[in-house]
């Protein structure tokens, strides 16, 4: 199910990018993120993070170092990785949970920060959610197919 996500994500990834001219986070971010659309707690957080990691690298490093291309996107996935953790010590230093509030992938964030400081944040959030949803309906769609 997995392999199916992914591959579908690329493939409806080119296509709506073709189309809209807006690329989703990274091929590999919307199959993913469809894997997981029935925790909103898990996209939230994901999605939190990487607007923070945006943040860090628009407008904390990049002041410091020239960031773009390969370097952008290295130290995107290295900050979002690391905020990740943060957000992982913390949640589990919490007494209760009441809803699953973890990052979903380890560099998830970081490709969708890299891609929103390309193309912006809207853009980049609604294009990977959309083929996110996309995704999933295939998904649903498949299975019965498949399995």
């Amino acid at each position: 199910m997995v392999e199916l996500a992914i591959a579908l994500g690329i493939a409806v990834s080119l296509l709506v990018s073709e189309v809209v001219g807006v690329s989703a986070a990274g091929l590999v971010v919307p199959g993913y993120l469809a894997l997981h659309l029935d925790q909103p707690g898990r996209l939230a957080t994901t999605v939190a993070v990487a607007l923070a990691t945006w943040a860090l690298v628009k407008f904390g490093l990049s002041r410091l170092v020239v960031l773009y291309g390969r370097r952008r996107l290295a130290v995107a996935v290295l900050a979002g990785f690391l905020l990740n953790v943060l957000v992982e010590r913390l949640l589990l230093s919490l007494p209760a949970q009441p809803v699953d509030a973890r990052v979903i992938g380890h560099i998830v964030p970081g490709l969708i920060a890299s891609e929103a400081a390309s193309q912006g944040v809207v853009p980049t959030v609604a294009v990977t959610l959309f083929v996110a949803v996309v995704v999933r309906v295939l998904l649903v769609l498949l299975l019965p197919w498949i399995a």
